[in-house]
């Protein structure tokens, strides 16, 4: 951790609940499966403009974040769980929708289908300790899974995060896929650092099957993004090592 020091203060020993990830595999489309569509199972997928899961060539994404040297956008894709394979016990393959045929139609009818599920997407907040030692403060996250970080865009589960911190402001972390971080915006200047160096590790720490998302972080009022913290050093210590 004396990267994240250098960079943000003292921070954190290392999170303890972070789980070796297998390396990840580039998402088949639902052509390429031979797959209907269901509407009832399309979702919005963030993912950088770094991933490796997604093919995004002639895709028409709406870009969700971005910013001057920042180390990548972050787009908005559309992906299917398949729920009529199961791989196992709740846990299903995710096909990609492509979306290159330029229909104007198409595209809205993934954003409300994907909108209207994701608000439905039943994976609740817990109040939630990534590190190996006692928080003075409460951060909020949800078990690692597919759409968690997504939840970033639903007002409904962001209204849910101000109700259970009791604050009209928040800060939320995504830093990779599958993963959520939520605190009051307005926590003391060690706490804030905190959250900041646990941020960082997650951004930076070896793991290749949680891809990485985005390395800012955004401040949320009333359930809607309202504003980001440009973190220009992690973008710059991503574009060093990558």
């Amino acid at each position: 951790m004396n990267l994240f020091r250098k960079i943000f203060g003292l921070g954190p020993k290392e999170p303890v609940n972070v789980r070796p990830r297998k390396k990840p595999t580039q998402v088949k489309t639902i052509d390429e499966a031979n797959l209907t569509l269901q509407y009832e199972n399309i979702f919005p997928s963030l993912v950088s403009l770094k991933t490796k899961e997604l093919d995004l060539v002639n895709e028409i994404a709406v870009t969700f974040h971005e910013r001057e040297n920042n180390y990548a956008d972050v787009v908005v894709a559309y992906l299917m769980i398949d729920e009529e394979n199961p791989v196992e016990e709740d846990k299903y393959e995710l096909y990609h929708i492509k979306n290159g045929n330029n229909e104007e139609d198409f595209y809205k009818m993934l954003q409300e289908n994907g909108k209207r599920n994701l608000d439905n997407f039943d994976i609740p907040f817990t109040f939630w300790n990534p590190t190996d030692e006692d928080l003075e403060y409460n951060v909020l996250s949800c078990r690692i899974y597919s759409f968690a970080s997504e939840k970033i865009m639903s007002q409904k589960h962001m209204l849910e995060a101000h109700k259970m911190l009791n604050t009209k402001e928040l800060l939320v972390s995504i830093p990779r896929k599958g993963l959520i971080f939520v605190c009051d915006k307005n926590v003391e200047e060690e706490h804030y650092t905190h959250f900041l160096n646990m941020h960082a590790y997650m951004i930076l720490q070896e793991n290749e099957d949680l891809e990485f998302l985005c390395e800012d972080i955004f401040v949320v009022e009333n359930g809607e993004i309202e504003g980001v913290l440009g973190l220009e050093q992690l973008s710059e210590k991503l574009k060093e090592i990558n």
